[in-house]
């Protein structure tokens, strides 16, 4: 597909112009934020030592309470080695999945109308939003390796990861049409989240807890009008969640999936230009936790191999 080198500028802009608006959503540096975290992190460390305090008081030895805390902290460097092991096994098992993956073939629509196209324009992710390690843009062979992971401490914080493969497609017609843009998506990765144990804490100030969703997304974007874009397709392809109590918790999921996704239509006026991003959304929230989705290690990434665009 031949595009000109300053319409992909345009699209890009575009992108990063909705990026920052959904940044500025979050306010990641609202005024104050630090110390108010410092605060809160401060007040948490002190009720729980006052929660110490009252259960020295109330008759429970020292030695046995140190022998809890011991004990909680042993079982959660256990527990974190069972789950890293699950993980490396995972990794380990990526390249016959992907073996199986390859040879999957989607049930595609059939239909005279079809548009197909058999590369993306451009792959990217975002500020605070995950890393591609590597990538390639190429006939039915566009992929990227991609690593996100966010954590937060006695604050509760939350957060997206986003990977997302755009196609810019331009209506030939003399005429607007309905464009209904589904994409072939294959996923080979790993979901993990991990909430910290808390020990006696656990039995006085609410605990550490870590959840995360990993949606597949597809939105179409007006080249005409960076404010008119629409969610053609959104479906949960993994999630995870743990709570950390007494010992701590973690939780994992793995993905692989090689699908077709259907999309809902989406207006084009004639000679008019979108831009279609097919996404691996990752919507995570933690207090005292962690999350990762692992989707570089081994033989794991993320693969759009082609678009199917059908007109009416």
């Amino acid at each position: 597909m031949n595009m000109h080198t300053d319409q992909r500028a345009e699209a890009e802009s575009l992108v990063e112009a909705a990026a920052e608006r959904r940044t500025g959503l979050r306010a990641p540096h609202e005024p104050g934020a630090a110390s108010r975290r410092r605060a809160l992190a401060g007040s948490a460390q002190a009720d729980a030592a006052l929660a110490r305090r009252e259960l020295l008081e109330g008759g429970l030895s020292p030695e046995r309470l140190e022998a809890l805390e011991t004990a909680a902290a042993e079982r959660a460097d256990a527990r974190r080695a069972v789950a890293e092991q699950s993980h490396r096994a995972a990794v380990d098992a990526s390249a016959e999945v992907a073996r199986r993956l390859a040879g999957l073939t989607p049930v595609l629509p059939a239909d005279p109308m079809n548009v197909i196209i058999d590369r993306v324009t451009f792959i990217r992710s975002f500020a605070d939003a995950g890393v591609v390690v590597d990538s390639n843009v190429g006939s039915l062979d566009s992929w990227a390796r991609y690593r996100f992971s966010g954590s937060a401490d006695a604050l509760t914080e939350s957060g997206l990861g986003r990977l997302s493969f755009f196609t810019l497609w331009r209506n030939p017609r003399t005429q607007p049409v309905i464009v209904t843009a589904g994409a072939r998506l294959v996923v080979n990765a790993h979901l993990s989240v991990d909430a910290e144990w808390n020990g006696v804490a656990a039995w006085f100030i609410s605990g550490s807890e870590a959840r995360a969703t990993v949606r597949a997304r597809t939105t179409v974007w007006a080249m005409w009008d960076s404010n008119v874009h629409a969610i053609v397709n959104d479906r949960i392809i993994a999630d995870a969640g743990a709570t950390g109590g007494f010992f701590g918790g973690d939780d994992s999921d793995s993905i692989a999936m090689n699908e077709f996704l259907p999309a809902a239509g989406f207006a084009v006026p004639a000679q008019a230009s979108i831009l279609i991003e097919v996404e691996v959304l990752t919507e995570w929230v933690a207090t005292s936790g962690s999350v990762e989705l692992d989707a570089a290690g081994g033989s794991f990434r993320v693969e759009v191999p082609h678009l199917i665009l059908t007109l009416t």
